[in-house]
């Protein structure tokens, strides 16, 4: 599998070394590629967040045809999928556009933790060569940026071992995106982890407010059906609202700064996303309906 996202991040590598050629800090650069990497993904993201709200508004009348047929599966799957039909979905839409979807992220992911590799496209050789130049572990996860770091005060020890290398300025507001805050000792660096748990704690919150957007949307367009997640979804949705921000603010504790900046901007795009994709759905559904109505197309 990493070979596949290595395929993929290969490209978008130089991407990424065109953008912080132009912009010439690295901070700054991992900003623009994420706005970039979300232009790039907005067709998957439209299609995927279509299929969600469509499995969300199906939820009621799966149940009701699940409590119709309990005791017979091959109606109630007969049934269900005519539902699918009828509303132009498919109960596998969403995980095969997430199927997708992950492997670009894992690709945009490698570009930012191995800037020597993606950025600088240097063989395993070569960079196994510079780190025992500057005596660093390579069994290290986000080691290729630290090494990285070192480039600018030791240029031309490193340059002499591979002319492809190239000092990258990491400074951002003052803060070295190589280092890794430490959770034994206090510094501003804690500001990375905890704004990454932060933003993702936002993105889970607004991801529920847009599913309870659509149920509402739904139920005012279905009245006396009641529109509410089973206890099992409930029950998942708490349960990533408080994991990932946890998970977000352990790890940006024990990797470079550079890789919490990233999340951290990935966290706020796709809160924005999920605002103006979920709304923009409801409304173009609103406006369908009235066309449908008015015998100007086919209901969806």
């Amino acid at each position: 599998m990493s070979a596949l996202f290595g395929l993929i991040a290969t490209p978008l590598g130089y991407v990424m070394e065109y953008i912080y050629k132009f912009m010439g800090n690295y901070g700054y650069s991992i900003i623009a590629f994420a706005l970039l990497a979300k232009f790039i993904m907005l067709p998957l993201s439209i299609k995927q967040k279509r299929s969600m709200i469509t499995t969300q508004r199906l939820q009621p009348k799966l149940a009701e045809l699940q409590k119709k047929y309990s005791n017979d599966r091959e109606k109630y799957a007969e049934e269900a999928q005519r539902l699918y039909d009828d509303y132009g979905a498919s109960p596998m839409g969403g995980c095969g556009t997430s199927l997708l979807t992950l492997p670009i992220m894992l690709g945009l992911y490698y570009v930012v933790t191995q800037p020597l590799t993606y950025m600088m496209h240097l063989s395993g050789t070569e960079v196994s060569a510079l780190a025992e130049a500057m005596d660093v572990a390579t069994n290290r996860f986000g080691y290729q940026l630290s090494l990285a770091g070192m480039f600018a005060d030791n240029f031309a020890k490193l340059s002499a071992i591979c002319d492809k290398i190239f000092p990258i300025d990491f400074t951002f507001y003052g803060f070295d995106l190589t280092a890794t805050p430490s959770l034994k000792s206090f510094s501003m660096l804690w500001l990375f982890p905890l704004l990454s748990g932060l933003t993702a704690w936002g993105y889970s919150y607004v991801t529920n407010q847009m599913m309870t957007a659509v149920r509402l949307d739904e139920a005012a367009n279905n009245p006396g059906k009641k529109q509410e997640d089973d206890e099992k979804t409930q029950q998942m949705n708490k349960t990533m609202t408080m994991m990932m921000p946890l998970m977000s603010a352990y790890f940006g504790f024990i990797l470079p700064a550079a890789i919490s900046v990233y999340w951290i901007c990935n966290n706020l795009f796709m809160c924005v996303q999920e605002v103006v994709l979920t709304h923009r759905i409801l409304e173009k559904d609103k406006q369908d309906k009235e066309l449908y109505k008015t015998g100007g197309r086919k209901k969806q």
